[in-house]
């Protein structure tokens, strides 16, 4: 069993087979070999390529991020008081002069569309997150080389995590949109 974390939906728990598949724009493509394959490895672990440095104004979106890490998870919250994903997204980079839509949903269509690919993936970059058949339910702030920053229900905080570790797994084969706003 998996222990999930959905931003505006709690945690859950599925087994490995209910998530071996992502939706992507109404069709299925197997978590297992289009994601790995996307990330230069293979397998359910992908080995994430090395981004390329991140911008400045990737870099006062990151720093920004940073100062909030171990601010408490509050469903829906959006002050350093307590943080939900969408709110710390918001939050951070209002910070830094870009407005976003309050929702995970909404802030799905802000931006210019990424590829699926972890290589076409740059510093800053926001990454949006869905269960198979089911609405956007989770974003997060890429990192760069693998890594994302947010606001996770799971371990109840602002954190860091490594996609290619086995809590990543979740994300990598529940992600479904990359939107460029830098």
């Amino acid at each position: 069993m998996l222990v999930l974390s959905a931003c505006a939906q709690g945690t859950m728990v599925a087994s490995r087979d209910i998530l071996n598949g992502v939706v992507l724009a109404g069709r299925v493509i197997n978590a297992g070999t289009a994601a790995g394959r996307a990330a230069g490895g293979s397998g359910s672990t992908p080995r994430m390529p090395r981004s390329p440095n991140p911008t400045a104004a990737a870099s006062r979106v990151l720093n920004t991020a940073d100062k909030y890490i171990g601010v408490p998870y509050v469903w829906g919250g959006n002050t350093p008081n307590g943080f939900d994903c969408s709110g710390f997204t918001k939050y951070v980079f209002a910070k830094n002069g870009v407005s976003l839509p309050r929702t995970a949903r909404e802030q799905a269509r802000v931006g210019g569309g990424v590829p699926l690919d972890y290589g076409a993936m740059l510093p800053g970059d926001i990454l949006l997150f869905a269960e198979p058949g089911e609405a956007v339910s989770h974003v997060a702030i890429y990192v760069g080389s693998g890594r994302i920053i947010h606001a996770s229900s799971a371990a109840g905080e602002v954190s860091y995590l490594d996609l290619d570790g086995s809590r990543g797994a979740w994300y990598v084969q529940n992600l479904v949109a990359v939107r460029r706003l830098l």
